[in-house]
């Protein structure tokens, strides 16, 4: 299915073989965290992402990064696409930032570009309801851009009962 050929479109809102979504232009961003190479076609990133999420927190690293925004808002940011959702990938798990500074030894910067995103909304057990979003994403039509996708962890996700995240895709425009 080409996203050209969906049958059931209200505004900007779809339903394909990935779950719903909006689109929307956003605003550029900045991320300071811990980074990683991984790749989801071969496997390793059910690997390298929870390791890279119990870095994060075993080490406080939100604590070494200045300039975070407040409210506090976490990214993980997946970037430096070699190719496709196929080919290796940046995974960048951070806290957003008012400005980059020089960062700390072992934290990385990523600037998230303004862009179009398809932004879907991940709301359930985490984290199977973001792998389930991911892998409706991969099997779609999705106009990726493959320059820069991120995940928004912001008070939502505290929720215990039902907790929120939301994921946001760059797409070309069509």
């Amino acid at each position: 299915m080409r996203i050209q050929d969906l049958t059931s479109q209200t505004g900007n809102k779809y339903t394909m073989d990935c779950p719903e979504y909006t689109t929307v232009m956003l605003p550029a961003r900045i991320a300071v965290g811990i980074e990683r190479r991984t790749c989801s076609a071969d496997g390793r990133c059910l690997q390298d992402i929870p390791a890279c999420w119990q870095e994060f927190l075993a080490t406080k690293a939100a604590a070494r990064i200045p300039h975070r925004i407040i409210p506090p808002v976490m990214y993980a940011v997946y970037s430096d696409y070699t190719s496709d959702w196929t080919g290796e990938y940046s995974y960048l798990l951070g806290c957003g930032v008012t400005k980059s500074a020089t960062p700390k030894k072992g934290l990385s910067v990523r600037h998230i570009p303004a862009q179009k995103y398809a932004v879907f909304h991940a709301r359930g057990p985490m984290p199977d309801t973001v792998v389930g979003i991911w892998g409706g994403i991969w099997g779609s039509d999705l106009p990726r851009t493959y320059t820069c996708d991120f995940e928004l962890y912001d008070s939502r996700f505290t929720d215990k009962k039902s907790p929120e995240v939301d994921i946001c895709v760059g797409i070309r425009n069509i």
